[in-house]
């Protein structure tokens, strides 16, 4: 909406400005595209399913024009990533792992390809980030990671071997999957599995107390 007024004695018209808009040449406003871009990603409703649903409140819109809106959105919010993988980076212990993700493709009609989240944890401050890559090799995390300084924590997959170069980073293994080789080691040797197992145990009650009396980590 914008303001217009008729200047005294016939001096003409005064009208505002048009409001900003979130993206150029756009109707959508801020709320409709965070709506948007957060029933696709949050809640998973693909953009068709949101067009039905817009068309059966009496609005009708374009597949490409509503993909260029997210698109654009998701431009928009770059700095906000980018001051979030700051934050995570900004820390002296971080665990990072990735899992596997079905990926649409518009060039492969009915299949999908494999697709992988890089997830990066500052378990510290409680924060977490999400990289999307096509693969799994080392490109992914040779990027997010450039610059970081401390302990990485991972579960053993090679492609972090890279990192055991650097002098900067200190890798450390997962006591997860650790533990699940000597539970399958239990019927080859008994008496060693039940002594590491024991000291496991040692080294999670550790881990308990300091939770229990928030001690920080340095």
């Amino acid at each position: 909406m914008r303001s217009k007024y008729a200047k005294p004695g016939n001096g003409g018209v005064v009208i505002g400005s048009l409001p900003a808009r979130q993206l150029d040449k756009a109707i959508a406003g801020a709320s409709l595209l965070a709506q948007i871009v957060i029933d696709k990603y949050i809640y998973h409703l693909p953009l068709y399913r949101q067009m039905q649903r817009f068309e059966r409140a009496g609005v009708k819109l374009n597949y490409a024009t509503i993909t260029d809106w997210v698109s654009a959105t998701c431009k928009l919010i770059t700095p906000v990533y980018e001051a979030l993988k700051a934050d995570v980076l900004n820390c002296g212990y971080l665990n990072v792992d990735e899992t596997p993700i079905k990926v649409l493709d518009k060039d492969k009609k009915r299949t999908s390809h494999k697709g992988y989240y890089w997830v990066y944890r500052n378990s510290i401050n409680k924060l977490v980030l999400f990289d999307y890559r096509e693969g799994r090799g080392r490109d992914g995390p040779l990027v997010i990671l450039k610059g970081f300084k401390g302990y990485l924590q991972s579960d053993g997959y090679n492609v972090y071997d890279v990192f055991k170069k650097d002098k900067g980073i200190t890798m450390l293994g997962c006591m997860a999957h650790a533990r699940r080789m000597f539970l399958e080691a239990v019927d080859n040797d008994q008496k060693h599995y039940e002594y590491v197992l024991q000291q496991m145990q040692i080294l999670y009650a550790i881990e308990n107390e300091c939770k229990e009396k928030s001690l920080l980590f340095e």
